[in-house]
């Protein structure tokens, strides 16, 4: 028998207190039942869900996470979006800011401007041959900027930690990697954090030491991929499973048609979302540009995005009548889509890809290249042209069809802008939603005997 008509069940963070009809009822209800009782309980109410962040600067990734915060965070749950005062205090041991000093005050010379860069680690040069003096100067202005996120309207809650050490993580029923590094931390993290996953957007061989990337995929987390050819990936390369594909969505809210009509703008205009990176093919998108120009002189070329390289300039000075912004946000970034004839998309490697369907969605026909998660969302030669990644002559030759094919451009803009209506972040918090719950219900399912 049991002495007290209570009987209290320990469930994560949740104590449930089942009343018992009788305290000789209790002597015959099963632990397994009053098991999954609590679970059912606890599928019922809100969870308390923490996003990983290795920062909060403008970017895809960033913003697709924050998207989803706040439609889980519309949905009851308690979102918290954790990121570091800098990326230099991430806790990665291979990227730190004691790590930079160190090597800074090895090489001395490689603090004056202009000096050879320092490598900085195993992979790609172009991404670890930077000055030591930048990134020690970005992390000294992440360190005393504190300002909150101006370029997006977050509503779930937002928290900035000195360093991304346990300490600092706040309890909770699930906790969410989304940077190969993070995946690392994530992993380190006593069972108080929440059920641990890993939403991978990408294969990030170009963001850090090789070995310490690929490892992150075999860490013991749940894994859910943004794309089918991600989830291949994956599967193929580490012989790992993942939940997915959970597709981004778009912000309807923020990117639509203004007006009814795919008229054709005078001269025609063709935007590409400018970026930094080689891996993002902004030469290819630029070369393609110039051969379509050469066959229709009154074209002009729209840029967005980040300040131009100077090697990038020196093409860019070719072309007469350039119109530029820089990083635009909310209605300035609707409004220069829907000023597009023609979304020019030339990146070499995406985790997903979320600008086509921005573009699609205010009504632009979108020529992109085949990366990241464009099959999910793009249907080739009927919402977009599909070229193959680095092929400079299919980017032209597509955007010379929709240029000489004015009918051609306006089907393909109607239908782009048709059928992306389907990809919503709501309908992605829900998946997303099912996937967090199904997994806790996992953690817990008694063994049978």
């Amino acid at each position: 028998m049991v002495n007290s008509e209570w009987k209290t069940i320990h469930y994560s963070r949740t104590t449930i207190h089942e009343r018992l009809f009788t305290r000789y009822v209790s002597c015959y209800l099963p632990a397994r039942q009053l098991c999954l009782i609590a679970q059912y309980e606890r599928n019922r109410e809100k969870l308390r869900i923490t996003f990983i962040l290795p920062g909060i600067r403008i970017g895809g990734g960033v913003k697709s996470t924050l998207e989803l915060a706040n439609r889980l965070h519309d949905k009851g749950h308690e979102i918290t979006v954790v990121y570091p005062w800098t990326r230099l205090l991430s806790g990665s041991k291979w990227y730190n800011f004691k790590t930079l000093v160190v090597r800074a005050l090895e090489s001395v010379g490689d603090l004056r401007a202009g000096n050879r860069t320092a490598s900085m680690g195993e992979g790609p040069e172009e991404f670890y041959h930077r000055r030591i003096s930048d990134r020690i100067a970005r992390a000294l202005r992440g360190l005393k900027n504190d300002r909150r996120i101006d370029w997006f309207n977050i509503r779930a809650n937002l928290l900035r930690v000195p360093t991304l050490a346990e300490r600092y993580i706040p309890k909770g029923d699930v906790i969410v990697a989304t940077w190969w590094a993070n995946a690392h931390e994530v992993n380190s993290y006593g069972a108080d954090k929440g059920v641990k996953f890993h939403l991978i957007r990408g294969y990030e061989s170009w963001g850090g030491p090789v070995y310490l990337v690929d490892k992150a995929y075999t860490l013991p987390l749940h894994k859910i991929v943004t794309s089918t050819c991600l989830k291949s990936v994956i599967r193929d390369k580490f012989g790992v499973s993942a939940l997915g594909p959970l597709p981004n969505g778009v912000d309807f809210d923020c990117f639509y048609r203004e007006g009814d009509g795919f008229a054709h703008h005078c001269p025609k205009r063709v935007g590409i979302l400018y970026r930094r990176q080689k891996l993002k093919g902004m030469a290819d998108g630029l070369q393609a540009f110039v051969l379509a120009k050469k066959k229709f002189p009154d074209i002009q070329l729209v840029l967005f995005g980040v300040k131009i390289t100077p090697g990038d300039m020196e093409i860019v000075k070719t072309i007469d009548n350039v119109e530029y912004s820089r990083l635009p946000t909310g209605e300035q970034l609707r409004k220069i889509y829907n000023s597009l004839d023609i979304f020019l998309f030339p990146s070499h490697h995406e985790g997903f890809g979320n600008p086509p369907m921005e573009a699609m969605a205010c009504g632009a026909a979108c020529v992109t290249t085949d990366v990241g998660g464009v099959r999910d969302y793009a249907i080739p030669a009927e919402t977009a042209f599909v070229s193959p990644p680095g092929n400079v002559q299919s980017l032209a030759h597509h955007l010379i069809r929709l240029l000489g094919n004015e009918e051609q451009r306006k089907t393909m803009a109607k239908k782009g802008h048709r059928h992306i209506k389907r990809f919503t972040w709501g309908r992605t918090a829900d998946e997303l939603e099912e996937i967090f719950k199904s997994c806790i219900s996992a953690r817990f399912q008694p063994k049978t005997e």
